[in-house]
Order: structure tokens, then sequence, then C-alpha cells
């Protein structure tokens, strides 16, 4: 359980820290190139789906190494 729990906060640390810097950069483009506020939701949007996606799949394979 201990793995488990370090994982996803491991992996959801570093999401985290990319989103932020995701979040600048995206916020930067669509203010430069007169984007709508639906595509910048939306880049964040799949981003954190993306990145909820992928510590689900390194969680998990990560703790069946284990067993």
């Amino acid at each position: 359980m201990n793995k488990i729990v370090t994982l996803i906060c491991y992996n959801l640390g570093l999401w985290g820290i990319l989103g932020f810097f995701v979040t600048i950069i995206l916020g930067f483009i669509s203010c430069c190139a007169n984007l709508p506020v639906q595509v910048f939701y939306t880049g964040l949007i799949s981003f954190a789906a993306i990145g909820l996606a992928a510590t689900t799949f390194c969680v998990v394979r990560g703790c069946k190494k284990v067993r």
C-alpha cells in the first residue's frame, strides 16, 4: 500500500509541475495568437487527461512488478 501511494504522489507531483509550465506557455501562446478561451481550456483539460492516464498506467505497471 505504501508503494502505491508513493508512486501516485510522485507521478502526480511531476505532472503538476509540468502542468504549471504548460499553463504558462499555453496562456502566453493563446494571448499572443488571440485564440479563444475555449482553446486554452481544451488544451489544459487534454493535458490533465493525459497526465491522469499516464499516472494510472505507470502506477499499475509499477505495482505489478512487485507481485
